[in-house]
């Protein structure tokens, strides 16, 4: 009986991530299978992640969502995806709390950068000593600088063009960067999320670290001002061109085949085992 209704759930689990054109969080899928009253429950979400892990139809971004292996939103090849990469400097790391002081984004599209744009972004928060030395941005330099929602449609344009959204630990800039839309009634796309340390830590793995500096000196990647957005994000897009076409060495040529290499979903486990069969076979 309780196999019976695990099967029922995984399926129920595809069934509702096929039917979105987005990848989901735990706390959506809790609620489609368990009704509002669990989807904030630790329990559910335990389950749910279980029951994605298992499936070999299921497939984890970078960022924790999840996303049908067969999703048209992955099936993009690696030259066509459109990636948007950001990188925030802001005045602390609690999200709710802390506010971006700097946004800097450089838009990746068949390995060259089509687009980049970075600003300061004024705060009425006073910054801290660390971050006055890790950045070098200073108090004054803020005074002038534009508010959020002077910057907020130029972020927005470039968002709605974008397959992917990539950050060197894309957990923090994708969930920082969409509370501070929200807080100002701005809806941020549904993008899938791809994380250059993640990506960085599996296809060189005997590298002494995977700071941002570190493998932008590896790779020759320009990057002179470290903790400035605008000069991470650039590096950051740098790391992924390399990452890219690393990949490709392990036969990935689609945007769910490059999240897939780092998933610890029984689906990409599957895909990466079919793929060596397919490659050796030929």
């Amino acid at each position: 009986m309780l196999k019976i209704e695990l099967d029922q759930l995984r399926e129920k689990t595809l069934r509702f991530l096929l039917s979105r054109d987005y990848p989901c969080s735990s706390q959506e899928i809790a609620r489609q299978l368990f009704g509002a009253r669990y989807h904030e429950d630790p329990v559910a979400h335990l389950v749910v992640r279980t029951l994605c892990r298992e499936q070999p139809g299921i497939i984890r971004a970078h960022d924790a969502n999840w996303m049908p292996l067969d999703a048209s939103y992955l099936d993009i090849p690696l030259q066509k995806t459109r990636f948007i990469v950001v990188d925030l400097e802001t005045t602390g790391s609690l999200i709710g709390v802390d506010r971006i002081i700097e946004i800097g984004v450089a838009v990746l599209e068949g390995g060259k950068i089509v687009q980049q744009f970075s600003s300061l972004v004024s705060t009425r928060r006073r910054l801290s000593h660390h971050i006055l030395k890790l950045t070098g941005i200073k108090n004054a330099d803020l005074h002038d600088a534009p508010h959020f929602p002077e910057v907020a449609p130029m972020i927005m344009d470039l968002l709605q063009g974008a397959h992917a959204f990539v950050g060197h630990d894309v957990r923090f800039d994708f969930s920082f960067l969409r509370w501070e839309l929200a807080r100002h009634d701005l809806t941020m796309p549904r993008l899938t999320g791809v994380c250059t340390l993640k990506l960085s830590q599996y296809l060189w793995p005997d590298m002494d670290g995977w700071r941002l500096q570190d493998l932008a000196t590896h790779f020759a990647v320009p990057h002179s001002n470290p903790h400035r957005a605008g000069e991470d994000a650039l590096a950051t897009a740098g790391v992924l061109s390399h990452a890219i076409a690393a990949a490709k060495d392990h036969q990935a040529q689609t945007l769910g085949d490059l999240i897939a290499l780092t998933s610890d979903s029984a689906a990409s486990v599957w895909t990466r085992k079919d793929k060596r069969r397919k490659h050796a076979a030929g």
